[in-house]
């Protein structure tokens, strides 16, 4: 169930405004309605996170090698460094252990700067490339005996220059030359600029850069295992912070007092109300507005369904305050769902050992105990299906070792045809579990009345689609009257509120269409599963279909039965992700009345040690 919440409104004392924060913290029940979004606490607590996620981020950037891009900031002592000092302080940096966010960040800026140096060396490298070696005290000293210097460049096709021009070399369409001589250079020549550094000081300076960067970067790998617990610590530290920013910005005052918004479920109002008491706060609990869309979502599943939110974490998706708990048909469709899509005892076998060696791994880790319940749910299901439709790594029925041909199957499971109607059937049901559910809730409200129309356009459908595409399948002659007896009973709904519903009568015609496309959605699960077995199959015939020579067949095949069954696995993963989710969250959904835009509950209190 979704837990139901009151709205609360706290007074108290301005004076008492710490003391306040600090009770209802270790109190630990209070979603606090934020607001305001912006002060200068929460900039500070924001910064000091992102500073903890930057550090983090770049652990895993050094550990897989990559690319640092993390520019100091013009306030940072690493910004205004030029690279004789960068260089001396990264040498002194490379030799210290890392150990705070504030650390890992400044040697990821160290890195860039290095990096960017060596990148501008380079192009500086490439310029004077032309001269071969180049010595700015010499040219001064030279200057100083009345011979200036002058580096230019000149069209190729330039011939008359001067005595006083020297060349060296013609590239990309330039000749590249110093001019000797006190007089001015000739309009037709491009003055170079003096380099600031002699060649081979260039050379060593650029050296040392990617040295030193790459110094950094490994004693940042060593160091990685031991900082990363810290700084993990510190980010959770950093949100409890800016959390608490955000509560105290919103706990405003009003003269002498200070008042608080938020909301708190109903079985912890009794702890706010005696904390209330002792603490001498002013509390107003009231039932929430049903049209206010921040309502926070506190989803308690029945007992044998809990491993399900777990899922919506991960897909990132909960139902709104008052659209109702929908884990139990979510769950039970999924893991159908799931079973058919991947369709393979075998492929199930696999992902069940992998989970169950998984879960024994990470025993000790509470926090995973439900994903590995409900992956073993899932990898169960696709067994059960498997077995039942005879289908292992896609071998032929006649290939199958005794022991598995002995285990009974479906045979009625073996046609196609009846497997597009059970897709169209599970999507009937799965619909139809909406539109009652619905009809439940509004009863005795007339409109109850328009769910039973489209329980009535829902079946409608199914007997029409079936007809059309299921070979051995004929729609009753009374589909098209319950039909139209469906669509009366809808309208009747609709124009019993027309002030509201003039829209949905007007689309009415397009939305029992719909509801057609709607069913013929379900048949994704028999092509998707369909292929699944054609791909498994072909990669068996591919795999032994070689004529090679015993010792290469035998590698040949197995490298074939691997990569090919393994790229099946994930794409069936894949669909996974798209397909059933899909049913779910939209074929479902829709007739639910579920638009998953629920805030989740989170509390104001310590984070968890």
């Amino acid at each position: 169930m979704i837990v139901p919440m009151k709205q609360l409104l706290l007074l108290c004392s301005s004076r008492a405004k710490t003391s306040a924060l600090a009770a209802l913290r270790a109190l630990g029940c209070v979603h606090v309605a934020l607001e305001v979004r912006d002060s200068e606490a929460i900039r500070q607590a924001s910064s000091a996170l992102s500073a903890s996620e930057r550090a983090l981020r770049i652990l895993d950037v050094a550990e897989k090698n990559g690319t640092f891009a993390f520019r100091p900031e013009a306030s940072s002592p690493i910004a205004s460094l030029d690279l004789t000092a960068l260089l001396a302080t990264a040498k002194e940096q490379a030799a210290k252990p890392v150990t705070t966010v504030d650390e890992v960040n400044l040697v990821a800026e160290m890195v860039t700067r290095l990096r960017e140096e060596a990148f501008a060396l380079r192009l500086e490298e490439t310029r004077y490339a032309p001269f071969a070696e180049v010595n700015p005290a010499t040219m001064a000293k030279l200057a100083s005996a009345g011979l200036p210097v002058t580096l230019f460049k000149v069209p190729e096709s330039t011939t008359d220059l001067p005595a006083g021009a020297f060349t060296f070399a013609t590239e990309a369409g330039f000749t590249y030359g110093a001019w000797v001589s006190p007089e001015p250079l000739p309009a037709a020549c491009e003055v170079i600029p003096t380099p600031t550094r002699s060649t081979t000081e260039r050379r060593e300076a650029l050296g040392n850069a990617l040295v030193e960067a790459d110094d950094l970067v490994a004693a940042l790998c060593e160091e990685a295992p031991k900082v990363r617990p810290a700084l993990q610590k510190a980010l959770a530290a950093c949100a409890a912070e800016r959390t608490a920013a955000e509560v105290a910005t919103n706990l405003r005052d009003e003269g002498a007092v200070a008042y608080l918004k938020g909301y708190i479920p109903e079985p912890a109002t009794e702890a706010l109300t005696q904390r209330a008491a002792e603490e001498g706060w002013g509390l107003l609990l009231a039932e929430p507005d049903p049209e206010d869309p921040n309502v926070p979502v506190l989803l308690e599943p029945p007992k044998g369904f809990r491993a399900i939110g777990t899922l919506f974490k991960g897909l990132g998706i909960l139902p709104g305050y008052s659209e109702g708990d929908c884990s139990v048909p979510f769950y039970v469709f999924f893991s159908i769902f799931f079973a058919m899509l991947v369709g393979d005892a075998g492929y199930g076998a696999i992902m069940l050992a992998g989970t169950l060696a998984a879960a024994a791994k990470f025993r000790k880790n509470a926090a995973a105990k439900p994903v590995f319940l409900i992956l073993t749910v899932f990898c169960l299901a696709t067994i059960v299906w498997g077995i039942l439709s005879g289908t292992y790594f896609g071998i032929a029925k006649e290939a199958l070792p005794c022991c598995l041909k002995c285990i009974p199957t479906v045979a009625w499971l073996g046609q196609d045809a009846n497997i597009m109607f059970l897709c169209f059937l599970i999507g009937a049901v799965h619909i139809s579990v909406a539109r009652l559910w619905n009809a439940a809730l509004l009863f005795p409200n007339i409109k109850f009345i328009g769910q039973i129309g489209w329980l009535g356009v829902t079946w409608s459908m199914f007997l029409i689609v079936c007809g059309i595409v299921v070979s051995w399948f004929a729609s009753p002659a009374w589909t098209w009257y319950m039909l139209g007896g469906s669509v009366v009973l809808i309208l009747i709904a609709l124009i019993s509120d027309i002030r509201h519903e003039a829209v949905n009568i007007g689309m009415l015609p397009l939305n029992v269409i719909s509801a057609m496309g709607d069913i013929i959605s379900y048949v994704r699960l028999f092509a998707v599963g369909l292929a699944s077995v054609k791909v498994a199959e072909n990669f068996n015939s591919m795999a032994l279909g070689l004529d090679l020579p015993l010792v290469v067949r035998v590698i040949a095949v197995a490298a074939i039965l691997l990569v090919g069954h393994g790229l099946n696995l994930a794409m069936g993963a894949l669909s996974i992700l798209v397909h059933a989710v899909r049913l779910n969250t939209l074929e479902f959904s829709n007739s639910k009345g579920i638009t998953w835009a629920g805030q989740p509950y989170t509390p104001f209190r310590k984070p968890e040690a």
